[in-house]
């Protein structure tokens, strides 16, 4: 109770004369400590927990919140409001996300060395706000180093750390997406733009590139946390969803990209076509039917690999029943029963069709052993 009455007595009479004097010359330290001078951390934090003790035996805040970390907050966005102006004039777009990425841990440190923990949070808003938040169109637009030239150079690096810094603010990653999607949609038409030049040529290779950009864009969003640039996140693969429906159902001449994919599977899967190893057979045909999943038509699909499927099983041209089973079980996943019925049922009457045909040459064989015997007797 006596310490109780002390400490307020030093409100009273001490802290309140001097508070604001006291507040202004530990803001001053935190700017010298911001600009890279070295100041004494453990005065600021005697200093400061004064503040906190302040708020008497309840433990409140009230009186540091009130008469400190206003201020402090306040003055925080002031500086980096200024600092993220000057950075945004003079440095590139990646040079810029270093300094931000440094500044946001520094803030963070400076909590752990002399602030009260209570603060952290409001802190980091408040240095999201002015380093992330204010500026991020003006970043992202930038017109030699922005995220469309990350994007063309391939700069996982600068996209990963793009990803993390801008993914802290609840409206950092929608004009991202935005830029991802009109990229990746840009690489696609003009793929499609070269390749309509040569429509009457040999168009399984744009087929190949057409796997190999989904490679790309696959591996950049990712597919999960430290997986990819983008992590996995819904709003990235909803974006390069987007992108490759607008080219992938662009016809190359008089040619749809669903017979294209249909006449590449059928490469793949007769004994004439490409030769390929089981796993790299059942990886290729898994990307294609991941592009059968960006069809708008998918009955155009179906249509021209269901007479390909039949051909290569009248003929007896097919790789193997596994590998088919396996193509149509894909199909069946990605676009529904409805598609694979006839299919299913093509493989069921072909297994039918060679036990009977077993059967019938094991009965043949053993009349014939019989003659033999009888033959003989």
């Amino acid at each position: 109770e006596l310490a109780e009455v002390g400490s307020q007595k030093f409100l009273e009479i001490v802290f309140n004369a001097v508070k604001r004097e006291v507040r202004t010359a530990i803001l001053e330290l935190v700017r010298r400590e911001r600009e890279c001078e070295q100041v004494d951390k453990q005065l600021i934090k005697s200093v400061i927990d004064i503040f906190v003790e302040m708020g008497g035996s309840r433990a409140s805040l009230e009186t540091y919140a009130t008469d400190f970390e206003e201020m402090l907050l306040s003055t925080t966005a002031d500086y980096y409001s200024r600092e993220s102006a000057k950075w945004a004039g003079n440095d590139s777009f990646p040079e810029y996300m270093r300094k931000a990425e440094d500044r946001l841990k520094q803030e963070q440190d400076r909590v752990a060395n002399y602030l009260h923990s209570s603060t952290e949070e409001k802190l980091l808003k408040v240095c999201e706000e002015q380093l992330l938040q204010n500026p991020e169109q003006q970043l992202l637009e930038k017109e030699h180093s922005g995220c469309e030239k990350l994007l063309l150079d391939n700069k996982t690096e600068d996209l990963s750390r793009m990803f993390r810094l801008f993914s802290r603010i609840p409206t950092g990653l929608p004009p991202i997406a935005n830029i991802v999607r009109k990229h990746i949609t840009d690489v696609g038409l003009a793929l499609v733009k070269k390749q309509s030049v040569n429509a009457e040529g040999d168009l399984m290779p744009y087929v190949q590139e057409l796997l190999d950009i989904h490679d790309k864009y696959t591996e950049l969003v990712g597919s999960g946390p430290e997986k990819g640039c983008f992590q996995g996140h819904n709003i990235f693969h909803k974006a390069m969803k987007e992108a490759f429906e607008v080219f992938v159902n662009k016809d190359i001449g008089k040619s749809a990209t669903a017979e294209l994919l249909s006449n590449f599977c059928d490469n793949l899967l007769k004994k004439s076509g490409e030769r390929l190893s089981d796993e790299a057979l059942e990886d290729k045909l898994e990307k294609v039917v991941r592009l059968f999943g960006y069809l708008s038509d998918k009955d155009i699909f179906v249509k021209f690999y269901r007479k390909q499927l039949a051909k290569r099983l009248l003929l007896a041209r097919s790789v193997g029943a596994s590998a088919e089973r396996s193509m149509i079980a894909k199909l069946k996943l990605r676009g529904g029963a409805q598609f694979t019925h006839d299919m299913e049922g093509m493989m069921t009457d072909m297994r039918l069709s060679q036990d009977i045909q077993s059967a019938f040459a094991e009965h043949v064989k053993d009349k014939e052993l019989e003659h033999d015997k009888v033959f003989s007797l």
